[in-house]
C-alpha cells in the first residue's frame, strides 16, 4: 500500500516513472474558490462530497466550507466512487504509469492500494454489497478486437468492455460481449447490473470537415444468468447515468455529438423514466470535451450534486432549482518546471554555411550527377569533377520534387509561387523549360514512364498522367492518391491510397475501365511506398525508418520486410535499381540493396547569407515598452541587418551606400510573431505583407521546415523567420518507448526548436508515451508543447512540464486552472481566430473580405470558405456569440491571474494566414487587454517564449531589424496595426503593395 501523505520525493521514488530528475520537480500551493469540470461523488450518509480538482481528490461537507485535499503527487486522479460503507473511495489514477487504473483510498489513514492492473480503465462503480467493483476497460485503436472499427473525430469514441474485480484486487473478469461504446456502468436498485451503450454514426458531407453525427443510447441490463436485454433508449450520447434511488428511472447527462471536432455540443442533465417515458430536462449544462464528469444523487432522491460553470451545485429534485455550494480549497500540486527554450544564434550577414537540410536527392541515370533541393531551391552537382553544387534556376519560387527522365536528358520538377504549383520539364541541352500542369499546391512527386513519353503525378483531384508530346492530361482516379510511379513495363501505375482508412499500395492498369488492385496488406498504414524500377523491391517507411521487402504478384503483408536504415528523409531507388539513395539532415547516402555498408555522397554546397544595404529611417516614432508608448520622431540606422542606433543623426557617421527612407512620422513596432501556423510555406509573402516577421510552424516535415529556415536566412526573399518542432508526435509515428526516445533525439539533431505532441482523438499519443517523450526532451533540454483543450490535458501537461499549451479548453478554464497555469509558468496560446473568432467577426463585418489587399493575397477558395462560416459554419449566431463571450472572459481572467498568454492564429488550410494576426490582436483587446499589452504579447513575449529575446521582440540597438511601419498609432486603436506601410525583416525592406501576387494567381482556385 502507498501512503497518500508521503513526502513527494519519496513517493515518486517508490511509485512512479520519473520524467526528468527529482531535482527538476517543485511544489506549488495556492487557494481557489473555483473548480473546472469536476467529478462529484456523494457519501452514503449524504454528509460529504468527494470531488476532483486538477487531478486530485478533495472532500467537502455537502453544505460547503473548506475542502480537504485527499490525494497528492504528480498524478492525475479522477472518477471517484464512495464505498457503500463510506470508508473507502475507489478512483482512477495514472500513478502506476498507465493511462489509468482503479485505486482504493482508505479515508481513515490515507492509504492507497492498486486494485486493477489494466492498460486503461474508467467509471469504477461499487456493487451494492461493497465486495466488488465494476469498471470499463478501454481498448486502444490498435487492439486486435477493435483495429478495424471506425474511428470518429467526436468525443469518447473508444470501445470498451465491462469488467468486474474484487474490491481487494486480484483477477478481473469480463462481463460484456464484444467491445462496444459502453460509456457508463451502474447497478439498479434491484441489484441488476446495467450500462449505457452508444450507437454512433458519422456521415461526412463534402469532406472531413463538414458532415453530421448521430447517436442513440440504449440502456441495457444484465440478469443473473448473464443475458442482456434493452431496458430503454434515448436519442443522443448519454453518459454517465445514475439510477434513481426510487427505482423509477435514470438521471443522465446527454449531449448530441457534432463535427467538426472542435465545436462544443450543448448538454442536458435529464431524468429518463423506466421502463418507458419521455426524458425530462432538469438543467442545461455546458458540454466538456472528453469524458463527461460524474455527478451524484442523494439516497432520499431529493438532491443532485454536480459541477458546472466553475462551481459545485446542489440541485433540488424534481424541479431543478439550484444553489451553489461555497468552498475554499488550498491546492498542493507537484509539477516540473518547463524547460526553457534554447538560446538561438543568428548567422551574421555576409557569412556562409552548409544547408541544414538536403531533400529529394536524385542520381542521374549515368550516375555522374546529383540533383537535390536545399533552401527549397534545386541544385545540380557533378560527381566526377569535384565541383560545387550550382543552382539550376533563377528566381524566388519554391522548387522541388526533381525526377530525371530515363535517358537523363530532361528533368521534371515542381515550381511553386503565389500559391500556385506547376509541373515543369527542363531540357538540359537547350535550357528550355515547359510547363505541363498548374494547380493548387500538393505532393505531386512526378514520375517518368519507362519510354520517357509520359509523366505521372498526384494532385488533390486524383492521380494524373500527362503526355509529353501534346501536353494532354488524363485523370486516372477520382480519389486522392500519392507518389504515383510506373510499373517496369509502363502499362500500369503504382500509387498509395487509403480508401478504407489505412494507406496501402495499389496498382492500376492504364487500360480503359481498369480497377485498382491492392498490392499490400500491411497492418499499419503504408508510408511513402515505392516500387523499384525493375519491379523486384518495395521500399517504404515505418516511422522514420526505411524498410525494404521483396515485391511480387501477391499482396505483401510485411512479414518479409527488413530494415534498410534507422533514419532517412526523402528516398528513391537509383535508376539501375541496385541501391536506395536518401538524405538525413544535410547528408546524402547510397545504400546497396544487396547488403553492405552505406556510402556517403558528399554535398558540396554552402549557402551565403546576403548583406542588405544600410538603411536610414528618418522621422520615425519607435515603440518603447520601457516608457509605455511611442517616442518622438527620430532617426534609426540599420546596418548588416541589425539596428545600429536610434536617435539624433548629429555627430554620427552615416554609411555612404545607405538607403534613406523618410517615414513621415509613422509608427514603428517590432515585427509580429504568429505563434501557431500550419503550412507556412504555401504563401510566405502573405505573412510579411501583414507584418508577421516570425512564425511558429506547429508541425510538418522537419527537413522541409529546416529548408525554409535556410531559405529565410540565405536569400532576400519575403519569408518570415521560422521556429518549428519538426513533425508532430502522434500515434501514427510513435508506437513504443524506443520510438519516442529515438525520434526526439533525431528531432534535436535535426535542429528542432521544441517538441510538439499531438493529443486529439484517435491520433492522440498515449500518456505513458507522452511521459517518455517529455523525459527524453527534458534530458536534451528541448521544450515540449501540446494541446490544452480540457482540464485533464492541461493538468497532466503542467505536471509533466510542458512549456506551452495550444487552443481554448472546453469548457473554458476557471480559477483553479488559471492559477495553476500562472503558478507553473506554463504559457497559453488560445488561438481565438480558430475558436470562432474569425467566423463571428466575418458574420458581423462581412465587408472585411472585400478588402482589396486581402483578396490579392488570399485564394478565392479560402475567402469563399470564410464567407460560408469557416470552421463554425453550423453554429447559429446566438450559440456562437454566447460561446465567444465565454472565451473572451477566459482570456480576461487569465490575464488578470497572471497567465503568460501568447497570440497565434492556427492559420493554415482553412484560416486566413496573414490577416488573422491583426484580427487576433483585436480579440485580445476586446477581452480587456490594452493595445500595448496585446502588441507586447505578439512581439516581446513571443520572442522570450522562443528563446530569441536577445535579438527580437523589441526595437533596440544591437537587435535584429524586424519591424513594421504603421500609418496610424496602434495604441489609440488596435486596428491600426493593420495600416501597414512598410515591413522590415533583418534589414530587408518590403512594400506590401509590391508583394501582391499577379491578379491571375491570386484569383485562382
Amino acid at each position: 500500500m502507498i501512503k497518500a501523505c508521503l513526502p513527494y520525493t519519496l513517493l515518486c521514488l517508490l511509485t512512479c516513472p520519473l520524467v526528468g530528475s527529482v531535482a527538476s520537480a517543485r511544489t506549488i500551493e495556492f487557494e481557489t474558490t473555483q473548480v473546472t469540470s469536476p467529478d462529484v461523488a456523494l457519501s452514503p450518509d449524504g454528509d460529504w462530497l468527494v470531488f476532483t480538482m486538477l487531478g486530485h481528490l478533495f472532500r467537502l461537507p455537502v453544505k460547503g466550507g473548506t475542502a480537504e485535499q485527499l490525494t497528492f503527487g504528480p498524478y492525475y486522479d479522477t472518477d471517484p466512487a464512495a464505498s457503500p460503507d463510506g470508508r473507502r473511495v475507489a478512483f482512477v489514477s495514472d500513478r502506476d504509469g498507465s493511462e489509468g487504473n482503479v485505486f482504493m483510498l482508505e479515508l481513515a489513514n490515507g492509504e492507497i492500494t492498486q486494485i486493477t492492473r489494466e492498460s486503461w480503465v474508467a467509471r469504477p462503480t461499487w456493487s451494492p454489497d461493497g465486495r466488488s467493483l465494476v469498471y470499463l476497460l478501454l481498448l486502444p485503436p490498435d487492439a486486435p478486437s477493435v483495429a478495424q472499427q471506425p474511428r470518429f473525430s467526436v468525443p469518447e469514441s473508444v470501445p470498451t468492455l465491462v469488467r468486474l474485480v474484487s474490491s481487494g484486487g486480484g483477477h478481473a473478469r469480463t462481463l460484456s460481449g464484444e467491445p462496444q461504446l459502453i460509456r457508463s456502468v451502474f447497478y439498479l436498485p434491484d441489484g441488476r447490473l446495467a450500462w449505457t451503450l452508444v450507437e454512433l454514426s458519422v456521415e461526412l458531407q463534402g469532406g472531413w470537415w463538414r458532415g453530421s453525427a448521430h447517436a442513440r443510447t440504449r440502456i441495457e441490463v444484465m440478469n443473473t444468468e448473464g443475458a442482456v436485454t434493452t431496458l430503454a433508449t434515448v436519442e443522443g450520447y448519454a453518459a454517465p447515468a445514475v439510477p434513481s434511488p426510487a427505482g423509477d428511472g435514470l438521471y443522465i447527462r446527454r449531449f448530441r455529438p457534432v463535427i467538426p471536432w472542435h465545436r462544443r455540443p450543448a448538454e442536458d442533465l435529464l431524468f429518463l423514466p423506466l421502463p418507458e417515458g419521455g426524458a425530462r430536462l432538469i438543467v442545461p449544462l455546458a458540454r466538456p470535451r472528453g469524458w463527461t464528469p460524474r455527478f451524484a444523487v442523494s439516497d432520499d432522491n431529493e438532491r443532485l450534486y454536480v459541477g458546472a460553470a466553475g462551481r459545485l451545485w446542489e440541485i433540488a429534485l424534481p424541479n431543478g432549482a439550484r444553489e451553489p455550494i461555497p468552498f475554499r480549497a488550498k491546492v498542493k500540486l507537484e509539477i516540473r518546471d518547463p524547460v526553457p527554450p534554447p538560446r538561438l544564434e543568428w548567422p551574421s550577414a555576409g557569412s556562409a554555411a552548409p544547408p541544414r537540410s538536403v531533400t529529394f536527392p536524385r542520381l542521374s541515370p549515368d550516375g555522374r550527377a546529383l540533383v537535390f533541393a536545399a533552401a527549397r531551391l534545386l541544385w545540380r552537382q557533378r560527381l566526377d569533377g569535384g565541383g560545387r553544387a550550382r543552382r539550376l534556376f533563377e528566381g524566388s519560387a519554391i522548387e522541388g520534387e526533381p525526377a530525371f527522365s530515363p535517358d537523363g536528358r530532361r528533368l521534371a520538377f515542381t515550381h511553386r509561387a503565389h500559391g500556385r504549383q506547376e509541373l515543369r520539364v527542363l531540357e538540359f541541352a537547350s535550357g528550355q523549360i515547359r510547363t505541363l500542369a498548374s494547380e493548387s499546391p500538393g505532393r505531386w512527386r512526378p514520375s517518368w514512364s519507362p519510354d520517357g513519353q509520359r509523366l505521372a503525378f498526384a494532385t488533390q483531384r486524383g492521380v494524373m498522367v500527362v503526355e509529353l508530346d501534346d501536353g494532354k492530361t488524363q485523370k486516372l482516379t477520382e480519389a486522392a492518391g500519392w507518389r504515383p510511379h510506373f510499373t517496369a513495363g509502363g502499362r500500369a501505375l503504382y500509387y498509395l491510397a487509403a480508401p478504407t482508412g489505412t494507406a496501402q499500395l495499389y496498382r492500376l492498369s492504364l487500360d480503359e475501365g481498369a480497377q485498382p488492385e491492392p498490392m499490400t496488406e500491411l497492418a499499419s498504414p503504408l508510408s511513402d511506398g515505392l516500387v523499384s524500377p525493375d519491379g523486384k523491391w518495395l521500399a517504404f517507411r515505418r516511422g522514420l525508418e526505411i524498410w525494404l521487402a521483396p515485391f511480387g504478384a501477391e499482396p505483401i503483408g510485411g512479414e518479409n520486410a527488413r530494415r534498410l536504415s534507422r533514419e532517412g528523409g526523402y528516398f528513391a531507388f537509383t535508376p539501375d535499381a541496385s541501391a536506395l539513395i536518401y538524405s538525413t539532415g544535410n547528408r546524402v547516402w547510397r545504400q546497396p540493396l544487396g547488403g553492405g555498408e552505406r556510402e556517403e555522397i558528399p554535398v558540396r554546397l554552402e549557402l551565403p547569407r546576403p548583406t542588405p544595404r544600410p538603411l536610414l529611417l528618418r522621422r520615425v516614432r519607435v515603440l518603447d515598452y520601457s516608457r509605455g508608448g511611442f517616442g518622438p520622431e527620430t532617426s534609426l540606422l540599420i546596418e548588416r541587418g541589425r539596428i545600429r542606433w536610434i536617435g539624433d543623426e548629429k555627430g554620427r557617421s552615416l554609411p555612404p551606400e545607405r538607403v534613406t527612407l523618410d517615414a513621415g512620422g509613422r509608427f514603428a513596432i517590432p515585427g509580429l510573431f504568429d505563434m501557431h501556423v500550419h503550412r507556412a510555406w504555401a504563401r510566405p509573402e502573405t505573412f510579411l505583407a501583414y507584418g508577421v516577421t516570425s512564425v511558429r510552424d506547429m508541425g510538418a516535415s522537419l527537413p522541409q521546415l529546416s529548408a525554409l529556415a535556410d531559405r529565410s536566412e540565405a536569400t532576400s526573399d519575403p519569408l518570415p523567420r521560422y521556429f518549428y518542432p519538426g513533425e508532430v508526435l502522434g500515434s501514427w509515428l510513435i508506437h513504443s518507448e524506443d520510438d519516442a526516445r529515438s525520434i526526439v533525439r533525431l528531432w534535436k539533431e535535426g535542429g528542432a526548436h521544441f517538441i510538439k505532441i499531438y493529443t486529439w482523438e484517435e491520433h492522440a499519443l498515449s500518456w505513458p508515451l507522452q511521459r517518455t517523450v517529455v523525459e527524453e526532451a527534458r534530458r536534451l533540454r528541448l521544450p515540449v508543447v501540446g494541446h490544452g483543450t480540457d482540464v485533464e490535458e492541461i493538468t497532466k501537461s503542467v505536471t509533466l512540464g510542458f512549456s506551452m499549451l495550444e487552443h481554448t479548453p472546453s469548457p473554458p478554464p476557471y480559477g483553479d486552472v488559471l492559477t495553476m497555469l500562472a503558478e507553473a509558468g506554463t504559457r497559453w496560446d488560445p488561438t481565438l481566430a480558430m475558436y470562432g473568432g474569425n467566423s463571428l467577426l466575418l458574420r458581423d463585418e462581412p465587408e472585411r473580405l472585400a478588402d482589396p489587399k486581402l483578396r490579392a493575397f488570399i485564394p478565392l477558395w479560402q475567402i469563399r470558405d470564410a464567407q460560408a462560416g469557416g470552421l463554425w459554419w453550423s453554429l447559429g449566431d446566438g450559440e456562437l456569440r454566447g460561446q465567444w463571450e465565454q472565451e473572451l472572459a477566459s482570456i480576461r481572467a487569465a490575464h488578470r491571474t497572471g497567465v503568460k498568454l501568447q497570440i497565434g492564429t492556427d492559420s493554415g488550410s482553412r484560416l486566413l494566414g496573414g490577416p488573422s494576426i491583426g484580427w487576433e490582436l483585436e480579440y485580445f483587446v476586446r477581452a480587456g487587454l490594452t493595445p500595448l499589452e496585446a502588441i507586447r504579447i505578439a512581439t516581446q513575449e513571443a520572442a522570450t517564449a522562443l528563446g530569441a529575446e536577445d535579438d527580437l521582440g523589441t526595437l533596440q540597438p544591437g537587435k535584429l531589424a524586424d519591424m513594421v511601419l504603421l500609418d496610424a498609432n496602434p495604441l489609440e486603436d488596435i486596428r491600426n496595426t493593420q495600416t501597414i506601410w512598410r515591413v522590415i525583416k533583418g534589414g530587408w525592406l518590403f512594400d506590401p503593395e509590391k508583394l501582391r501576387p499577379p491578379a491571375s494567381d491570386s484569383d485562382a482556385q
